[in-house]
């Protein structure tokens, strides 16, 4: 496909629909012209936090004919212009909210504009048969340019992490080893609290414990206000935070079936213009996996065959500590700090039974590996924000200093024992390789913004940042010495890197309303400077790069809660030390990995167009994408003369992902919430693995479903499905493979104490199989995740953690529900 026929199809689309669907529009009666307008700002009542996309509509009062309509902006704030004189009406209203009427607004000569000032809406509350149901935010809310899952809302990821929490996640997939992708691709970036995160990716999902979590973003597309780097978009961690007056905490725990643990707490006290809070978690988590393994080698006339028995166990385990103080100085400007500190540590015993034989010549070997892998570290990050606004209309300045530093230790036994084919050991004196890795990375950055409105609806946005980032890494190889009885170190396969990476951006953004439509055009540009020094190689790797990065989103709102938007973003993924690493790294006694330094960032070119339809209180979304990646950046194995496999990277031509998500959010009846998700797309690889011309091609199928019974105000119960398609790589395919969790939450004591009883992947279903083909070799990879796991989480709210809700009667309103 012509990557140039999505934003013209886009535009052309836009251009089609406004002439069908033009807002009905009053007209004066006499030769006044229509100087009239409306403004205002709608926020949560519960959170006090502006609501973006929140549908407004004004109606003449006479007739109650609608006059006009839009949603509100970023900052939930919203303006109707060329409004005849006359008396009026206004709604507003949200998916989950109570709809809000504004009555006996009067437009005339000697008041043409109204101020409606702060406007709150509250969520649903209902009576089922008598009895009370807490409203409850829906576990998705699909906005236009993101989509935002409300982790509270989740029963299955209580106890869990960042990961269980986006199992349940449209756009999102997690594989059976914990491994997260977006869209397909593996590679995003991981934002918390809008921050960057230390450790990197799944690694870093894997640290955030779910019960701290109050909300996931999902930007796929996001403006040039953020970094570029990441082929799928961004991932946003939002924590809890109270800023209530007074004491107030949450303390979370759980334990499950196969060694699983986890705690947390977190604790705030504001007073005057003071916050201060803070907490702290641990976890340890085993998750078993066994399978099959078989691996053909070919050479002239003789196959040679390794058939494995795998048993796996990782254990991610770990605590970190965080603290933090706002300091208010008056409505306008605030300072914040924080900190926080952890310790890290990622397990994996690997242990098979090797079959080795040859044909048609049999040359039978038996043998026992045992590997085991120790990757641990501390770090630390802190970060000081500040934010001044200069007036209510968005006009304000921020900028953040941040520094975070982490220290990473990595190593590796691989021991291999000769058995019989009874698998009793017969050589008690093992082949052993060690591998050890010492590694210090840090990084700083400082960033300003500055957004102004200009016009009469158009803003200005404009920002620069700085991100320096250092890695060294040290590497040695031992070898086995069964005589001494000791590792020795083999000091011509010892290596160390230094890896210097530093980043200097500004960008601009120009948003505004033309007619019917809103647009926002932005451009990123970066300068980038990366050198890599190696011990074992004089080869100079450096680069001096200027890049840029445009974006373009369209919006049109429509009469009747109808929505489509259109976007363009351009993205880098700059590939990290471990991928430009020249010096071997020895995985095992059949396995190396080798780095690239000759890899170049992958340049990603990504579309969407989105269309939202509500329907009373349920929401339809529909969302087209198509990437491309240019110089994808691959991995690809390749067997040695003395039958080693080697692993390294190489820049492919290109992939493509094009598809559609359609996505629903159904309240069915009072009592049962439906949240369901396709993701149909087609996925292609074209380019030249060593010396091959590479065209792979699959179409794939993704589902999800989420139901939410709700039986009374204390007690509910989440069963989920989750379906992932087979797909390609480079040189092989995969199978598809199914899930389903179920969980049941009971709340005691007036909510205050929550428990909640689980069980994942109830049918034993999650595994898949993997294949691999390349030049003179064939493998075949079955692997089954442990299932059925129970969970028991017990959640316990001190003076009322929830937000209390507010009341304002400054204005004539009337509720009505939203149902």
């Amino acid at each position: 496909m012509n990557n140039k026929l999505i934003p013209i199809c886009g535009l052309l689309l836009f251009a089609f629909s406004s002439t069908i669907a033009q807002h009905p529009q009053a007209r004066d009666s006499g030769s006044m012209p229509p100087e009239g307008v409306i403004t205002g700002m709608i926020i949560d009542a519960d959170l006090n936090q502006p609501m973006e996309y929140a549908n407004v509509v004004l109606f003449r009062k006479t007739d109650s004919s609608m006059v006009t309509g839009t949603v509100t902006n970023i900052d939930g704030e919203f303006k109707l212009e060329e409004l005849p004189f006359g008396m009026y009406y206004l709604k507003t209203h949200f998916i989950g909210y109570k709809k809000l009427n504004i009555n006996d607004i009067k437009i005339y000569p000697q008041q043409k504009s109204i101020d409606l000032g702060t406007i709150k809406l509250k969520q649903i509350s209902e009576n089922l048969e008598e009895v009370e149901i807490s409203a409850d935010r829906s576990l998705i809310e699909y906005k236009i340019d993101k989509k935002v899952i409300n982790v509270s809302q989740d029963i299955n990821s209580a106890g869990g992490s960042a990961i269980e929490a986006l199992e349940n996640t449209p756009s999102v997939n997690v594989d059976i080893e914990g491994n997260v992708s977006l869209r397909g691709s593996s590679n995003f970036t991981v934002l918390i609290d809008g921050r960057p995160s230390v450790l990197e990716g799944s690694d870093a999902l894997q640290q955030i414990p779910a019960n701290t979590i109050e909300q996931i973003e999902i930007i796929t597309n996001p403006s040039a206000r953020y970094d570029p780097d990441g082929i799928a978009g961004i991932i946003n961690v939002i924590l809890k935070k109270q800023t209530k007056p007074g004491f107030n905490g949450i303390v979370n725990a759980s334990v499950a079936t196969g060694n699983k643990y986890s705690s947390d707490f977190l604790l705030n006290y504001r007073t005057g213009k003071t916050n201060i809070f803070g907490g702290a978690n641990y976890y340890y988590r085993e998750m078993k996996i066994t399978g099959e393994w078989e691996q053909q080698t070919y050479s002239e006339d003789t196959t040679a065959y390794l058939i494995s028995d795998i048993e796996r166990v990782k254990i991610p385990n770990g605590y970190s500590f965080n603290a933090g103080l706002d300091y208010y100085f008056d409505k306008k400007s605030a300072l914040s700090f924080l900190g926080e500190y952890g310790y890290y540590n990622f397990e994996r015993n690997f242990n098979s039974n090797l079959f080795s034989y040859t044909s048609p010549v049999s040359s039978d070997k038996y043998s026992i590996a045992e590997s085991s892998m120790k990757r641990d570290g501390n770090y630390y990050n802190i970060a000081t924000n500040f934010i001044h606004k200069f007036d209510d209309n968005g006009h304000e300045l921020s900028a953040m200093a941040y520094f975070s530093e982490k220290k990473s230790d990595v190593v590796e036994d691989m021991d291999e024992y000769t058995v019989d084919d009874n698998w009793v050991i017969t050589d008690d004196e093992p082949s052993g390789i060690r591998t050890e890795e010492d590694g210090n990375s840090s990084e700083f950055r400082i960033k300003a913004d500055y957004s102004k409105p200009v016009r009469k609806e158009g803003r200005i946005e404009a920002g620069y940042q700085t991100r320096m980032n250092y890695q060294n890494n040290k590497y040695k190889y031992y070898e086995f010495d069964v005589s001494q009885n000791i590792w020795v170190n083999s000091e011509k396969d010892n290596n160390e890197m230094d890896f210097t990476r530093n980043i200097h951006s500004l960008y601009f953004i120009f948003s505004d309303n033309l007619k019917k439509f809103h647009y926002q055009l932005g451009l990123r540009g970066e300068y980038t400077y990366r050198n890599i020094e190696n011990e074992q190689s004089h080869d100079v790797y450096e680069i001096n790069r200027i890049d840029l990065f445009p974006t373009i989103h369209l919006s049109r709102q429509f009469p009747n809660d109808h929505q489509l938007m259109a976007s363009y973003s351009r993205r880098i993924n700059r590939p990290s030390g471990r991928y430009l690493d020249p010096f071997p790294n020895y995985l095992n006694s059949y396995n190396i990995r080798i780095g690239n330094p000759g890899l170049k960032p992958e340049y990603i070119d990504s579309y969407e167009l989105g269309y939202q339809k509500r329907l009373i209180s349920s929401l339809i979304s529909v969302e087209a994408y198509y990437r491309i990646t240019n110089d994808k950046i691959t991995m690809v194995r390749t067997l040695l003369e003395d039958g080693v496999m080697m692993i390294t990277f190489e820049n492919l031509d290109k992939d493509y992902a094009l598809g559609m998500e359609i996505m629903a959010n159904i309240t069915a009846t009072k009592w049962l919430q439906i949240d369901a998700s396709i993701n149909l797309y087609n996925y292609r690889l074209e380019g030249e693995i060593i010396n091959e011309n590479v065209e792979r091609n699959s179409n794939n199928f993704d589902g999800r479903l989420n139901t939410i019974f709700k039986f009374n105000k204390n007690t509910r119960l989440q069963i989920i499905g989750n379906y992932k398609g087979p797909s390609v790589t480079v040189q092989g395919e995969r199978e598809g493979y199914f899930a389903a969790n179920i969980a049941f939450r009971k709340d005691f004591f007036k909510s205050n104490l929550t428990t909640i009883l689980k069980v994942s992947d109830i049918f034993g279903t999650m595994k898949y199989d993997y294949i691999t083909t390349g030049e003179g070799f064939y493998s075949d990879n079955n692997i089954k995740r442990e299932s059925q796991i129970i969970t028991l989480s017990l959640s316990y709210r001190i003076n009322n953690y929830k937000k209390e809700k507010q009341r304002d009667e400054k204005m004539d309103i009337d509720f009505e529900e939203d149902l």
